[in-house]
């Protein structure tokens, strides 16, 4: 049984979101956000915080470019290396 469990948790596919805590570059001026990754490329003020994910939602700031989009798009992955990840 032990073993049956063992290969679903391994072939199950679910989508993780990325975490709440996850690093977000906010913008108040523009009310934006912007993944780290992305930071280099956006054009953003000079009036930046760094914050969580879940802040900026909570701002409702919207996505500054299709870059920090992809950044935060949920991955799929096997269901026990997303409780271990």
């Amino acid at each position: 049984m032990a073993g049956i469990l063992l290969i679903l948790g391994f072939t199950i596919p679910i989508t993780v979101q990325p975490s709440a805590d996850t690093r977000t570059i906010v913008d108040h001026t523009l009310h934006v956000y912007s993944a780290p990754e992305c930071f280099d490329q956006a054009d953003l003020t000079n009036n930046l915080e760094e914050t969580t994910y879940h802040y900026a939602n909570e701002l409702e700031y919207e996505s500054e470019s299709s870059c920090t989009d992809n950044a935060f798009i949920g991955e799929k992955k096997p269901l026990l290396m997303a409780i271990f990840d």
